[in-house]
């Protein structure tokens, strides 16, 4: 009933002084009643967004099927070639973007030479920001000298490197400018998951194409790994609390967080009982993720009301995370921008 008429719990997030990482503001920090965000009740997991729509996107390949489907990409055979990957693997992945409602089929012709297209659907292109993201994300971090792709505005006739902003103000992707307001519901009775997602984790490309969203994914694309990033942006940073909230096993956890350490995303120090910080590495990967949220609030909760939301600072109107072509207010949309690789200029 208390949500029926819109009584909601709140959290600000602020930029913690010392770590400058997400974290809860003075006036949040003590008790779990003035964090409601932080820790979940005993059978209870996050309504989350961003967990829902890592639960379609749960391992790289599928980010990259995804990619080459941006890419004009529609055959098995054009998905096989381009990402060199295991015909199973590529075959269970398609289906589950079908299922998830991303990719749409068409049979042409029938008989013998018949073969399936796979086509975007409308929700599957409004994922483009998203890997954007992710490949600014590469670009920034994990490639030397020029980035491989560049990005051309149609409408504007501009090149340019996207801008992560809050589009109740057009303001940049400060978690500094909103508080983060959840609902009573938001924790939900948890739904076991698979333990496990493989993936590589040593950053290097597989396919054909040269991407550094690729290498982005390579070291982060797994589900278990974007949800530990979660955690951190709200205010987790130890092993239990991690365990607690995503009823993860230990061993797993154990081993994304060591990759995390190794490749530098995360610090672990002994003078703070042994709770991990983000480093600017990993606190950078809250842009593409706040993106995250923006499409399953667009694509996930149509048929009812988000239990979690950001509200600007400056206006106290909800606000969602947009990618912007600088010095316009025009937000990214994949018909007017185009992927040219740099040897190409």
């Amino acid at each position: 009933m208390l949500d029926r008429i819109g009584i909601a719990s709140r959290v600000v997030l602020t930029a913690n002084a010392e770590a400058g990482q997400p974290g809860p503001s003075a006036e949040t920090q003590g008790s779990n009643a003035s964090r409601p965000d932080k820790f979940a009740p005993a059978g209870r997991e996050r309504d989350s967004e961003i967990s829902d729509t890592l639960q379609i996107l749960t391992d790289p390949w599928r980010f990259l099927i995804l990619r080459e489907a941006f890419f004009g990409a529609e055959r098995f055979n054009e998905f096989a070639v381009r990402l060199q990957i295991p015909r199973a693997t590529l075959t269970k992945s398609l289906n589950s973007l079908v299922e998830g409602g991303l990719l749409d089929t068409r049979l042409l012709s029938e008989g013998p030479g018949s073969w399936k297209r796979y086509i975007l659907t409308e929700s599957g292109r409004d994922l483009f920001p998203v890997l954007l993201g992710l490949m600014w994300y590469g670009d920034k971090w994990l490639w030397e000298g020029v980035p491989p792709l560049a990005l051309f505005h149609v409408p504007t006739r501009t090149w340019f490197s996207p801008q992560f902003v809050w589009d109740h103000d057009g303001s940049d992707l400060n978690p500094r400018a909103v508080r983060f307001e959840v609902d009573v519901d938001y924790w939900r009775p948890r739904e076991e998951i698979p333990r496990s997602y493989r993936t590589d984790r040593d950053g290097q490309s597989r396919g054909k194409r040269p991407c550094s969203m690729e290498r982005t994914l390579a070291l982060v694309g797994d589900r278990w790994t974007f949800m530990i990033f979660q955690e951190f942006f709200h205010g987790n940073k130890r092993f239990d609390e991690f365990q607690r909230n995503l009823n993860i096993a230990t061993n797993v956890l154990s081993s994304r967080l060591d990759n995390l350490v190794v490749h530098g995303f995360l610090e672990k120090r002994a003078d703070e009982n042994g709770a991990y910080r983000l480093t600017p590495k990993g606190r950078d990967i809250y842009n593409p993720m706040v993106l995250l949220k923006t499409w399953g609030d667009n694509w996930l909760r149509r048929d009812r009301r988000p239990t979690s939301r950001f509200v600007g600072l400056s206006n106290n109107k909800v606000t969602h995370a947009r990618l912007a072509v600088p010095g316009t207010y025009a937000w990214i949309v994949q018909e007017e921008v185009k992927l040219v690789p740099t040897y190409c200029l």
